[in-house]
């Protein structure tokens, strides 16, 4: 007999939840258009776009790129709790979640068959800048649809299925554009973000919107009356009304606690917005001139083909620690532990890039990297939705969380030009493992979470 979830306070995100069995067709559907938008933002940042901008600025090649990608991540900055606001008022009948995850994926796919016609760095900056935006609205909406229809005790594992898109996306993306030319790249990476989205157009049903809307009680209602079920064909109007009201009067009618403890929600949210700012900013530093750094420090031959090795080296090291991490984190109901445990991992690796340019030095330090943000993301991700402020508005909570992600890749590039400029990749790689080990301290002074 498993050892149920054990936390000490559960957030108003977690109270009234009734949630359906998991089906694997959705978790696969999920993690498809996942893979899909991974696989058209990694293969385009690390291979495609690198290669596109040294093409027309060879000289400036390291600021323009980092100046292009700050951009895309602004974007994605702006789009994630944009996103995730709307969908939490949107009633079409295709979906509050999947419609939004639908249309983010068309404006990534016009915008990477737009790219190769561009000529010059503002028209490239446009572009990247719809798919980098693009990317963020998906990321909001599919973290909030496993917030509404993925009970706690399983978060962990869903996390870590769905977090493995990231890693193989880098991989078979690195791997499908690393020998062809990348106006051949940005078509191949278009469609292939467009059909893997469509069987999540089909089976990715959102939670009921009439569930989530009774959760709300009303300030006629006693709590007995709140708790009875509407009709299970027929949505409440006016509870659903009411879930649309803005955050505040929501937060008024329905949390019975003293306005401190709602104050002590806000601030374990904050903290896990640090945490993921600070882990996503490590790995944002580490990455971001990976082809340069193997073409220039270590003097690969082929580094197009080397970022391909180190990316399958970043994804074992997910998949061997992830997998495994989020699901001892589930049965144990610990979540902090682990996150400083990835953190931990992640610095090992950074600094061992740092200390050692060599290649035999930096596929250990890729997998050693990978093990530790496969870890952090799995563990994370669930603990971010135990701390969430409101059911009622999962989406822009967890789009708001996905900004700081997006907040760490804008300011990135720019940090990791001046870094390279002042004390070449040793610097930068140093500086990313310190980054990384604050992210997981960050966590620490939670307290809703074991």
């Amino acid at each position: 007999m498993e050892k149920p979830l054990v936390v000490r306070a559960s957030s108003p995100a977690e109270q009234p939840s009734t949630f359906r069995p998991l089906s694997f067709t959705w978790v696969l559907a999920l993690f498809a258009v996942s893979l899909g938008m991974w696989i058209g933002l990694l293969a385009s940042v690390q291979v495609l776009l690198p290669s596109q901008i040294e093409a027309i600025a060879p000289g400036r090649k390291v600021w323009t790129l980092g100046a292009v990608t700050a951009a895309g991540a602004v974007a994605a900055v702006l789009a994630a709790p944009l996103v995730g606001a709307l969908s939490d008022r949107t009633g079409w009948r295709f979906g509050k979640r999947r419609s939004w995850v639908i249309v983010g994926t068309a404006f990534c796919a016009l915008a990477l068959l737009a790219l190769p016609l561009q000529s010059s760095i503002a028209g490239i900056c446009v572009c990247w800048v719809i798919v980098h935006g693009g990317v963020g609205g998906i990321s909001a909406a599919l973290c909030a649809v496993v917030a509404d229809r993925v009970s706690v005790d399983r978060r962990g594992t869903v996390f870590a299925i769905v977090g493995f898109a990231q890693p193989l996306g880098l991989v078979f993306g690195t791997l499908l554009v690393s020998g062809i030319s990348f106006r051949a790249g940005y078509l191949l990476v278009a469609v292939l973000v467009g059909l893997l989205a469509l069987p999540y157009a089909f089976v990715g049903r959102d939670a009921p919107v009439a569930r989530l809307a009774r959760s709300v009680p009303g300030p006629a209602q006693s709590p007995e009356q709140s708790e009875q079920p509407g009709p299970p064909d027929r949505p409440d109007a006016a509870a659903a009304a009411k879930a649309r009201k803005p955050l505040k009067m929501r937060i008024r009618i329905r949390c019975p606690r003293p306005r401190a403890a709602v104050h002590a929600f806000g601030s374990d949210f904050a903290w896990a917005c640090g945490g993921r700012f600070m882990a996503q900013f490590a790995t944002s530093l580490a990455t971001v001139y990976l082809l340069y750094f193997l073409r220039d420090e270590i003097k690969l031959a082929d580094p197009a083909k080397g970022v391909a090795v180190l990316s399958l080296m970043f994804t074992a090291g997910i998949i061997v620690v992830g997998l495994v991490v989020g699901r001892v984190s589930d049965r144990t109901g610990r979540r902090k532990i682990f996150v400083i445990i990835a953190a931990m991992l992640m610095a090992g690796g950074l600094a061992g890039m740092a200390l050692v340019s060599t290649w035999p030095v930096a596929v250990v330090a890729a997998a050693a990297l990978g093990g530790g943000y496969g870890a952090y993301l799995a563990v994370d991700q669930a603990l971010v939705t135990q701390v969430l402020r409101s059911e009622s508005e999962r989406g822009k909570d967890l789009g708001v969380m996905n900004m700081a992600g997006s907040a760490a890749a804008a300011v990135a590039p720019l940090v990791a030009a001046g870094g390279v400029d002042l004390g070449g990749y040793t610097l930068l790689f140093l500086l990313a493992g310190v980054v990384a080990v604050l992210g997981g301290l960050l966590i620490q002074p939670i307290k809703t979470v074991s």
